[in-house]
């Protein structure tokens, strides 16, 4: 994976609120951060001091969901809102990545240190470090024990599914911001939304050079009508992935579209 610096080293919440400033240019970030730093303080001040993984973990979810109205959206879970801190912020409700890194910001500010775990299928978080206790970010971050983990596992991996040490390993600014951009993408295509998720491949290319994203990019490309972009993503995967079992595929699209690009010249 190529490495971002900006990803690498910047805080989850800033890289999460630049993933929503490409969909809207101009976005200001400062009512976020404030907000956040309002919520971090008032946790601070109902810890008092307090020390104990499981009791900082009870404080945040005292105040981030029964305070402040912090909820999963089960309703519309697919809106691509819940994936934009922004509007997260602004509406309180998203998604378990998302929330998550609400946490951590918040929890950062109160100096609790709080960590996203990119469990499969539904991210969680951790509270208070490697003797910390893990919560999920989507059910009002309720605090699971072993057994809700290993049905967790079960749930989203299958029943024959045992809980593995990988599965709690803790995530980086940079694998959560590729997480997003992923659902994001997902979402986009889902709602038929080609421009935005488009938008979305173009910083998932910047931030991890992976041929498939240029692939994806590329689609995308064709969709919108952007022949000379397509064109150059599609060959540039087919070059780097040689071997991959859609290369026959994306052979015939690239032919295509070269052949177009040609009729269009003419």
């Amino acid at each position: 994976m190529k490495t971002s610096t900006s990803a690498r080293d910047e805080f989850v919440e800033v890289a999460a609120l630049r993933i929503a400033a490409d969909a809207k240019p101009g976005l200001d970030t400062r009512s976020s951060l404030a907000e956040l730093d309002t919520i971090g303080e008032r946790v601070r001040q109902k810890l008092r001091g307090e020390t104990t993984p499981i009791r900082q973990a009870e404080v945040l979810a005292e105040i981030v969901y029964g305070e402040y109205g912090y909820h999963g959206n089960g309703d519309d879970y697919y809106d691509p809102r819940n994936s934009y801190l922004d509007d997260v912020i602004r509406r309180r409700t998203g998604i378990p990545l998302t929330l998550a890194v609400v946490l951590i910001a918040v929890g950062r500010r109160a100096g609790i240190t709080v960590e996203g775990i990119g469990f499969p299928g539904h991210f969680l978080a951790r509270v208070g470090g490697v003797e910390g206790v893990f919560v999920d970010p989507f059910d009002q971050g309720n605090v699971l024990s072993g057994a809700d983990l290993e049905e967790l596992a079960k749930r989203y991996l299958g029943d024959a599914t045992l809980l593995r040490p990988e599965h709690l390993e803790p995530a980086t600014t940079e694998t959560m911001s590729v997480r997003m951009l992923i659902n994001l993408e997902h979402v986009h295509r889902r709602r038929g939304d080609f421009a935005n998720a488009l938008v979305v491949c173009d910083r998932l290319v910047d931030l991890t050079g992976a041929p498939e994203h240029r692939r994806d990019r590329g689609l995308l490309a064709i969709a919108l009508g952007a022949y000379a972009s397509a064109a150059e993503d599609l060959g540039a995967y087919i070059d780097a992935c040689p071997k991959a079992k859609d290369v026959p595929t994306v052979r015939v699209a690239l032919e295509q579209l070269l052949g177009q690009i040609e009729s269009n010249l003419q």
